[in-house]
């Protein structure tokens, strides 16, 4: 048994490398089998995780945490008081993100999806009113003093800062445009 181990050892080592390479292929399989399991359960919140700004598009903004998501009834968790007239018009889910910048407070980045467009269209109109300014942005929009809010499709989007920092402002419109041009890339 002694007198075999060098010739197993060299007959392992060329096995154990086959085998290595191939459990790393099984591995990179079920990485791949795996998030396109992870993207398919996620696809419905993952793709509206697709419509947020990127950091580079925001900087010198930063996400301060991982996006909020809310499907059905987990709206109530998400917005509090609100929840109610997005479900009576058909809410489907949402998710809601927060950057912000030392000198500058934070923003609040929020995609409604309805199951439809005339949803999308009642709860805009809801949450409109004849003191805010209309702005060219998807099919309708409005702006306030620190906020943007407007309706794409079935989608509503409002981007908020959280305070009217000449910088806040500025950036709110830029991110509100961000999300717009991603949501009329959409299929």
């Amino acid at each position: 048994m002694i007198n075999d181990f060098p010739r197993t050892a060299k007959t392992s080592r060329g096995q154990t490398a086959w085998r290595a390479g191939i459990l790393i292929l099984i591995l990179i399989g079920l990485g791949v089998l795996g998030a396109a399991r992870a993207t398919s359960a996620d696809g419905k919140n993952g793709s509206l995780l697709l419509l947020l700004p990127t950091s580079d598009e925001v900087r010198p903004w930063v996400p301060d945490a991982p996006p909020q998501r809310a499907e059905g009834q987990d709206l109530f968790s998400l917005i509090n008081g609100g929840a109610e007239l997005f479900l009576r018009h058909g809410f489907e889910r949402a998710v809601v993100q927060t950057y912000s910048h030392a000198a500058a407070g934070h923003i609040q980045v929020e995609i409604y999806m309805m199951a439809t467009p005339d949803g999308a269209t009642e709860v805009f109109r809801r949450k409109t009113g004849s003191g805010e300014f209309p702005l060219t942005i998807g099919d309708a929009g409005v702006s306030g003093e620190y906020y943007v809010i407007f309706r794409r499709g079935r989608f509503l989007v409002t981007v908020t800062a959280g305070d009217a920092a000449a910088d806040a402002k500025t950036m709110v419109l830029r991110m509100a445009r961000a999300v717009e041009r991603r949501i009329a890339l959409r299929p």
